[in-house]
């Protein structure tokens, strides 16, 4: 595809380039001094994860508001999975030693003066972080090639190619998010973690986050129908209407609210071993090779009970009567 050629200098993939490139490693000098106490055993990989985030903070806080806010959530994104497989899947790391990365983190921040990145920290469970960076990545990508597009839409001159472009990129990645989800386990139109990062980046919305440039009134859509939805899984669908069917003027479950999304990879190993989804141009289609998560594999979410009492009283007389 065209858009292949430019979308390697999109600011997402700048930011990749910066984290492994030699020609900037001079942004781990800070890194080298403060990660000196960490014991020698762990030292270089934590290292390697201080520099990433020492380049990548210093590369995004440069550029505009709008991209510093989605580049920072993608690097909070990443770091939160270099801990998971560090840290919390036993590698060996312990958390004593993490906290240096931590600690360096708050400490790039405390002396940036004008534009910050706040560390904000996820606890989701590892695949649902790569299922949520895939969904990131595509999104970032997408609005790099419609801001390419957009100007010759208002100057209402010949529109640039980077218009038809946009619709070949969204066509693929339509196709490779649906094809993966071919049902959710989660509730139509919640912002679930997997799902959802923001309104015009939402797998509840395809045709919003996947939208096509008309070329006949020269106009990006983001209502077009051959973008179908993602339906709800049955079995799931099942259970729910069985829970509502009982009783209608008792709640019997109420939902949890949607997790929070103000917090934002796949992993390629170099040749040190060291696991890094920042080290190249992201190709989301090998990303997005995945097994789907089941209902049944998913991590329980806490349910709220109501009515409690009034629901057993139901059941027993329901007993009693049949017996």
């Amino acid at each position: 595809m065209p858009y292949r050629r430019y979308l390697n200098n999109s600011d997402l993939n700048r930011l990749i380039r910066r984290f492994n490139d030699d020609e900037h490693k001079h942004c781990c000098e800070e890194t080298s001094n403060y990660l000196q106490s960490v014991d020698e055993a762990h030292r270089e990989t934590l290292k390697k994860i201080g520099c990433s985030v020492q380049c990548g903070y210093s590369y995004l806080t440069s550029l505009p508001y709008k991209k510093l806010t989605d580049l920072c959530k993608y690097l909070n994104l990443w770091l939160d999975v270099q801990k998971s497989k560090y840290v919390n899947d036993n590698s060996g790391i312990p958390e004593r030693q993490w906290e240096h990365i931590e600690n360096l983190w708050n400490k790039i921040y405390a002396q940036d003066s004008i534009s910050k990145c706040a560390r904000k920290h996820d606890v989701y469970d590892i695949s649902h972080m790569q299922e949520r960076m895939e969904l990131m990545t595509y999104c970032i990508n997408r609005d790099y090639i419609m801001h390419l597009c957009e100007p010759s839409i208002r100057l209402n001159t010949n529109v640039s190619r980077r218009c038809s472009d946009l619709s070949d990129f969204t066509d693929e990645y339509y196709k490779i998010f649906h094809d993966k989800n071919q049902c959710f386990d989660a509730a139509l139109g919640s912002k679930d973690y997997r799902y959802y990062i923001s309104e015009d980046c939402d797998l509840n919305n395809m045709a919003k986050t996947f939208p096509k440039f008309d070329s006949e009134s020269k106009k990006i859509i983001n209502n077009d129908k051959t973008r179908e939805p993602i339906k709800k899984c049955e079995s799931t669908a099942g259970v729910e209407a069985r829970h509502v069917g009982l009783d209608s003027s008792v709640v019997v479950l109420a939902r949890v609210p949607a997790a929070s999304t103000d917090d934002q990879a796949a992993s390629v190993v170099d040749e040190t071993g060291f696991q890094d989804s920042l080290s190249g141009p992201i190709q989301l289609g090998s990303l997005l090779q995945t097994e789907l998560t089941s209902p049944e594999n998913r991590p329980s979410k806490p349910i709220y009970y109501a009515g409690l009492s009034a629901s057993g009283v139901f059941f027993t007389s329901m007993v009693l009567y049949k017996v």
